[in-house]
């Protein structure tokens, strides 16, 4: 029965369908080199045949039967310079199921392959949580003398929740951060690089958030989010009254693009900042009141969150009638009913 689940974990269920992507994957990351280990059952390192170059043979099995491993693909050209250079060096195959398809997913030198070895010793804890320690553990891994490691870690931090990713022992330098930062080819790093730009407490970075955020606002840019959480994180409360007062009451903006600012402000909620959390509250209800239009976004993203400060509020404005869009009343009510156990829970 309902009244037996806890309010914030009902909250994530009943707000689910209608909140958008998070505040800075508003965008779908691309899977990891971890998630894709964590769902295959037979992982092998490669190398050329003895017998022919052009085919692939497995000599090591990390994960199920070596037996079994056919590779059905021919090595290519750079690959097998590579693999000729380098006696050690192998390249990493991962499927799913003993007839699935296989997957090249690494090559693996002498910079990855203690990387790999990490990866393969924790698979088993990291399939069954162990989220705290795997992120710990990539974070090392920022800022990596080799490229390709450090955008591995870049891959793994960015699927995390931001709670997790701010309480981590980061320690980068934002000038590495910024290497390729606008390149086209590099866009899918670009919001984790923007969070930890926000997250590494430089303040000369602030400009270029400022910039960031107007130019994605203006333009409903994909990156919209991750700049309004890092210049929050980086800034403090006067970014957020920042962002109300020029931003979240604009109606010539789309509705979308402020609710992911809402979210955005959302995710610097309920962390036991006083100042924080006070800055907050002042700046969504004066943001309610003179655009009611704007209490559906506030329960979806604060709802999902298990946030119900703005409860009293968000209830006066549907009992004035001043939430109009069916959706909108739908998700306020539903807010407004969660807070209410809450409260009574506690």
């Amino acid at each position: 029965m309902i009244r037996f689940v806890s309010s914030s974990i009902l909250a994530g269920l009943v707000f689910a369908a209608s909140a958008n992507a998070c505040g800075f994957h508003n965008y779908t990351p691309q899977p990891t080199l971890v998630n894709r280990l964590l769902v295959s059952d037979d992982i092998v390192l490669a190398r050329m045949a003895p017998d022919n170059p052009f085919q692939f043979q497995a000599f090591e099995a990390l994960e199920g039967n070596l037996g079994a491993a056919e590779i059905p693909y021919l090595i290519d050209a750079t690959t097998r310079r590579r693999l000729a250079l380098d006696s050690n060096a192998a390249v990493l195959f991962a499927r799913d199921g003993s007839y699935g398809p296989w997957k090249r997913l690494a090559f693996v030198d002498a910079a990855l392959a203690p990387v790999l070895r990490t990866v393969m010793e924790n698979l088993p804890a990291w399939e069954v949580g162990g989220d705290d320690h795997r992120l710990g553990y990539f974070a090392t891994l920022l800022g990596h003398p080799d490229d390709r490691i450090h955008r591995l870690a870049l891959r793994e931090l960015d699927l995390a929740d931001y709670s997790l990713l701010r309480d981590l022992d980061l320690d980068l330098a934002p000038s590495r951060l910024l290497v390729q930062f606008d390149s086209p080819m590099e866009s899918e790093f670009k919001p984790i690089r923007i969070l930890l730009l926000g997250l590494s407490g430089e303040k000369q970075q602030r400009a270029r958030l400022e910039s960031g955020l107007e130019n994605s606002v203006r333009a409903e840019g994909r990156f919209l989010g991750a700049y309004a959480t890092a210049l929050i994180e980086l800034v403090g409360p006067e970014a957020i009254n920042d962002i109300a007062s020029v931003y979240l009451t604009d109606r010539d903006l789309p509705l979308v693009a402020r609710e992911l600012l809402i979210e955005a402000i959302s995710l610097h909620g309920q962390t036991g900042d006083r100042v924080m959390e006070e800055a907050i509250s002042v700046a969504i209800e004066s943001s309610l009141w003179l655009d009611p239009g704007l209490a559906g976004a506030v329960a979806r993203r604060f709802g999902s969150r298990g946030d119900w400060s703005h409860h009293s509020a968000l209830q006066a404005l549907l009992m004035e009638g001043a939430v109009h869009a069916p959706a909108d009343k739908q998700d306020v009510s539903q807010y407004v009913m969660l807070a209410q156990n809450s409260i009574e829970e506690h």
